[in-house]
């Protein structure tokens, strides 16, 4: 087991984990999140080839979607 964080939470993960997996694991379907590791982005493409490592900080990016109701003509 290794020892990161993710969104900000101390987690252990598998030896061997990737963000895939991570994101399976986590019941995160990946076309809904972009994820940052270590402060740089990760495109989708690579989810299932980046191993983590210990002590690595993964953040994942929800989309929202939604509008603004400011000045109304």
């Amino acid at each position: 087991m290794i020892n990161i964080k993710i969104n900000g939470k101390e987690e252990n993960v598998k030896d061997g984990s990737t963000v895939l997996a991570v994101l399976e694991e986590k019941d995160v379907r990946p076309e809904m999140v972009a994820v940052e590791l270590n402060g740089g982005l990760v495109v989708k493409e690579e989810f299932s080839e980046r191993l983590l490592s210990q002590g690595d900080i993964l953040e994942f990016l929800y989309y929202m979607a939604g509008g603004y109701e400011g000045a109304k003509a």
